[in-house]
């Protein structure tokens, strides 16, 4: 690529989707390298991916295109500017989250409005997941099992603290994503408290805590119980379509929820 002229594509890719690779493609597929540098953004709900997660996207989207792409990451900058004549003919492309400039030309995006996360907290085997499932089908919601994640956004992780935090932190950041266009139902265990605060200060769910006794809590099985919920359910005493009718009623109740 150090021989040819490359296209140079800059951006955030939060996420990296479907409508960046068309794009991309459209100088790939002229067999043409291109360039494709990484914004490296401060984590928040408006940028829930890391520098990494937004590499590998774009580094699995893209490799049947080989060493025509080259990744790189650049500083959180605001603006290109770039001309053929040193100090004439200069043009500005603004690259904040709000204004879009080319040669003085503003268009404004409106960031569109995020609906609520509802994350079901509990043991392995409260019955997250049924729950979870059912209220999908009655709320048309959009459902992120644990389990699920970990054979895709965390294929590898184990279950050492650090690995159940880094995996907690990251199906935040993807709720935080897909909460921009439906109501997101999260059934991940999440069982450290500290952790949960995190999750918190990320994206504010409205936490339901799924009790059934008897099932383990060691070293192996850990899980702090929340002291606060927005609602609590239990699988001893009610059905799984009781619970998700319960968990439905009080969504129709929660002004952030508008069902």
């Amino acid at each position: 690529m150090a021989h040819e002229h490359a296209s140079l594509f800059v951006g955030r890719w939060q996420p990296f989707h479907e409508g960046h690779r068309a794009l991309i493609e459209t100088v790939l597929k002229k067999g043409k390298p291109v360039v494709v540098a990484i914004r490296d953004t401060e984590i928040s709900v408006k940028n829930p991916y890391t520098v990494g997660e937004r590499w590998g996207m774009i580094q699995t989207s893209l490799h049947e295109y080989g060493d025509l792409v080259k990744i790189i990451t650049v500083p959180d900058i605001d603006e290109i500017c770039y001309g053929r004549d040193v100090g004439y003919g200069i043009r500005k492309i603004e690259l904040g989250s709000e204004l879009e400039s080319v040669s003085g030309t503003r268009k404004r995006r409106e960031n569109p409005p995020m609906h609520p996360i509802v994350w079901l907290t509990g043991q392995t085997g409260a019955g997250k997941t049924t729950i979870a499932n059912l209220l999908r089908d009655k709320l048309s919601a959009v459902v992120l099992d644990g389990d699920e994640m970990r054979e895709s956004i965390s294929l590898g992780a184990t279950f050492s603290r650090d690995d159940r935090t880094a995996h907690n932190l990251r199906i935040a950041r993807l709720a935080a994503v897909l909460a921009r266009q439906q109501l997101v139902i999260v059934a991940v265990i999440a069982p450290f408290a500290s952790v949960r605060a995190e999750i918190d200060a990320l994206i504010q769910p409205l936490w339901v805590h799924v009790h059934k006794r008897g099932l383990p809590t060691d070293s192996e099985h850990p899980y702090e119980i929340p002291q606060d919920p927005s609602l609590s359910v239990n699988s001893d005493t009610h059905s799984p379509e009781e619970n998700a009718a319960l968990i439905a009623s009080f969504l129709q109740k929660e002004p952030r929820i508008g069902l």
